[in-house]
């Protein structure tokens, strides 16, 4: 046990030698660390005399500590921690500095200098006793009798209260620095992000909107007015701020900065507004985001609102328009046509508005029910005249134009332009577009099938059958007048008034157009029928039958009923006296559709015979086309002459072409014109430029389409080639760069039945006159 006791003994020993030679080499490691590091500067400031260090740095109370006395008096505190003086001397080095940052961009240097002057303040007076104020208030502390807090002092002894007044100024200069400083840099900080936040909307605005036009039409959709409400908010802020930053300028003033700035206005969409400013130049340019904001909302309650309500107003119009065309049996006279004002507003701000589509097709619409009740107004329930068969073809064409403004409406609910008239599509349409689409459809296809139907009969009957064997008639002075053409079967009986022309008029009228002819009489005539078939009043034109030898013949081969007016042409062919030839005398006469008053005659000088006569109201013009010396005299290859001749009879242009065949019609366009003829040769007038069919017999036509130029000249054209002989009886063409040629299959005879004859249908493009679909090979 002893033993044991001995040995425990031993080690514990051992133990302690080797901790106490572990410590020795620690102290010694630090004696050696200090010796090389921190001697010099310990022995320095533990021997610096501070009594004698103090009058240099501090001469007098308002001296500036520098920076390297700064780093003494640390040093000072550091080794003789009992002298308390250095520690006000540096907080004073701190509290010295606090004006000395630029607010804006030194904002946490700011706040980070006074911390460190309030720490040390607060240390120093934690420390300070009157003990410290006695023994060395004559050395150190003389400075506060003349420091701000003691200036209106006159104590020529220093003493506690002397010091505190003073270290509590400081603390409050201290605290109101921070306030200050922070009423500069939060406001200025606030101002800036408040500006930039309403600029980053803008531009995201910009962003999402190419124009300022896709704002205004997708903004209700979008909501957009409720979305971009707080730029307006955010810019007003900013300026808030920056006022208030300025007020702060001024009880704590920087130089260096501007409290002054620029607004600039958004003119100009995506242009103006988008660039950043910055706040730390003397030349502050702010957008008026809230100028801006409040200007388009008030543009877009003005303009586009009351356009969204025109949208669904003109809608509506239309449809009552559809409805009263679909109740009434009188047909207008003139083509409708979309308000060019209303649709011109919507697409100001929509160029492909969607609605717009649907105003298209309700136009044509109307248009449809209008050529149909047209047509059943000049269907006299015997025999179709040429007028009903082109008041079918009409009714065709307005189907297939129907049908194609139609199929031009967009149906996908998912697209921008949808979206951009989403309430007008939910509130008229019950959001289900395909469904309308569907029924105006199936009213489209019934109504196109009836007229083809119809077409095909009338046109067959209208070439297999002559003038009506008899009609009703209007009694005339001692004479009668027919209520249409008719045939005489009788030779030896000779009418002396023959009607020529049947026309629909206002109120349920109807004119006659036609001629009286007797030994006497050579005369051209138009009567009003009212509703009962009572003359309500007739106009004559009379001709000098005595400048003609015998009894010359009176025609009148086309007339045009448009804008309120009657034009005839008329034909007078006969031997003039003291002549030995044939003379033939063209002229127009232009009658007041609601009074038969004469307005107007014009003679044109061509000794040829009228193939077509077409009124242009917009051009106040004619467009004539002549060929051959009688009305049968169509088979020979020779002269052509097309004519566009003004109102008051000046030749606007003249075009003499070669032809055999017979010129079907002229269609004027904007700004060119198609010559429709039925053809074997077609070409210039010295022979180039030569348009064949496929046979060279008269008779056995193609069609020939010859563009000319705004002044008659020739560009180019082409045949509608076939295997099979064909003839166009009607050009039809108002829409969509779209021809349609309607006639019948086979070769062409003066007399002929053709109730066995296939109809012939040719649809094509006007602006490279392509065949899109036809039924002769």
């Amino acid at each position: 046990m002893k033993t044991f006791s001995k040995n425990r003994s031993k080690e514990i020993t051992l133990l302690l030698m080797f901790l106490l030679l572990g410590l020795n080499n620690i102290v010694f490691a630090q004696q050696v660390e200090e010796d090389e590091a921190t001697k010099a500067e310990r022995e320095k400031y533990e021997d610096l005399d501070y009594k004698k260090f103090y009058p240099l740095f501090k001469p007098t109370f308002d001296t500036k500590i520098d920076d390297l006395t700064f780093q003494d008096l640390k040093k000072v505190m550091k080794y003789q921690p009992l002298e308390l003086n250095p520690v006000f001397q540096v907080s004073d080095y701190y509290f010295q500095r606090i004006n000395d940052f630029d607010v804006l961009r030194e904002y946490q240097a700011i706040h980070s200098t006074c911390d460190s002057a309030l720490r040390y303040i607060e240390l120093f007076e934690g420390r300070l006793d009157e003990k410290e104020v006695k023994k060395k208030g004559k050395r150190y502390y003389m400075e506060f009798l003349q420091f701000p807090a003691n200036d209106s002092l006159t104590d020529e002894k220093v003493n506690m209260t002397h010091i505190f007044n003073e270290l509590n100024r400081r603390k409050e200069v201290l605290a109101k620095q921070k306030v200050e400083v922070d009423s500069i840099y939060l406001n200025f900080k606030a101002s800036i992000n408040e500006y930039l936040t309403a600029n980053e909307i803008f531009r995201e605005v910009c962003g999402t909107y190419p124009t300022i036009k896709e704002l205004y039409i997708m903004a209700e959709y979008d909501s957009l007015f409720e979305k971009i409400a707080p730029m307006k908010e955010h810019y007003k802020k900013s300026l808030f701020y920056f006022d208030l930053y300025k007020k702060a300028l001024e009880v704590h003033p920087m130089e260096g900065y501007t409290t002054t700035y620029t607004i600039l206005p958004i003119d100009d969409y995506r242009i103006h507004g988008l660039t950043r400013t910055s706040f730390l130049t003397n030349d502050i340019r702010l957008w008026n985001y809230e100028k801006w904001y409040d200007e388009v909302l008030q543009f877009y309650k003005d303009e586009i609102i009351s356009m969204r309500s025109m949208v669904t107003s003109y809608d509506e119009k239309l449809e009552a328009l559809v409805r009263l065309k679909e109740n009434t049996a009188t047909p207008s006279e003139e083509r409708f046509y979309l308000d060019l004002y209303t649709v011109g507003k919507i697409k100001k701000y929509d160029p492909n508005a969607y609605p717009v589509n649907i105003y298209e097709y309700k136009e044509q619409k109307i248009n449809l029910l209008n050529q149909i009740a047209y047509s059943k107004v000049i269907n006299s329930g015997l025999k179709g005249d040429l007028k009903y068969i082109r008041s079918q073809a009409d009714v065709w064409t307005e189907s297939e134009k129907a049908m194609d403004r139609i199929n031009n409406i967009p149906t996908d609910k998912e697209s921008v332009g949808y979206k951009k008239h989403a309430k007008y599509f939910q509130a008229k349409y019950n959001d289900n577009l395909p469904a309308f689409i569907a029924t105006e459809k199936k009213f489209i296809s019934t109504q196109q099938q009836n007229a083809e139907k119809l077409l095909k009969e009338i046109i067959v009957n209208y070439f297999s059958s002559s003038q009506a064997d008899s009609a009703d008639f209007v009694t005339y002075q001692k004479d009668s007048i027919s209520l249409e053409p008719i045939h005489e079967t009788n030779e030896f009986l000779v009418r002396r008034i023959n009607t020529l022309h049947v026309r629909p008029s206002k109120d349920d009228h109807k004119l006659l157009v036609g001629t009286i002819k007797d030994d006497k009489s050579l005369e051209v005539f138009v009567a009003d029928l009212d509703s009962a078939n009572e003359i309500s009043w007739i106009t004559r034109y009379p001709y000098k039958k005595g400048e003609y030898q015998g009894l010359p013949t009176i025609d009148i081969p086309y007339i045009n009923l448009k804008g309120g007016s009657l034009h005839l042409m008329v034909t007078v062919q006969g031997v003039k006296k003291g002549e030995n030839q044939m003379t033939l005398n063209n002229k127009v006469l232009i009658f007041e559709q609601k009074s038969g008053k004469l307005l107007r005659e014009m003679s044109l000088f061509s000794d040829k015979y009228p193939r077509v006569f077409q009124y242009m109201q917009e051009q106040k013009s004619y467009l004539v086309a002549y060929k051959g010396r009688s009305k049968n005299n169509i088979n020979a290859y020779d002269t052509l002459n097309i004519q566009n001749i003004k109102v008051d009879g000046e030749i606007l242009w003249n075009t003499n072409l070669m032809m055999q065949g017979m010129v079907n019609e002229i269609i004027a366009l904007p700004n060119e014109y198609l010559v429709v003829a039925n053809i074997n040769k077609l070409s210039n007038i010295d022979g180039s430029k030569v348009l064949n069919g496929q046979q060279g017999n008269f008779g056995e036509f193609n069609t020939g389409i010859l563009k000319l130029d705004y002044y008659g000249t020739p560009v180019n054209g082409t045949v509608l080639s076939a295997s099979q002989p064909y003839q166009t009886i009607f050009a039809l063409t108002d829409y969509d760069n779209t021809l349609n040629l309607i006639g019948v299959k086979g070769p062409y005879r003066n007399y002929q039945d053709y109730s066995e004859s296939d109809i012939m249908l040719i649809t094509l493009k006007i602006n490279n006159l392509k065949v899109v679909e036809k039924n002769v090979q």
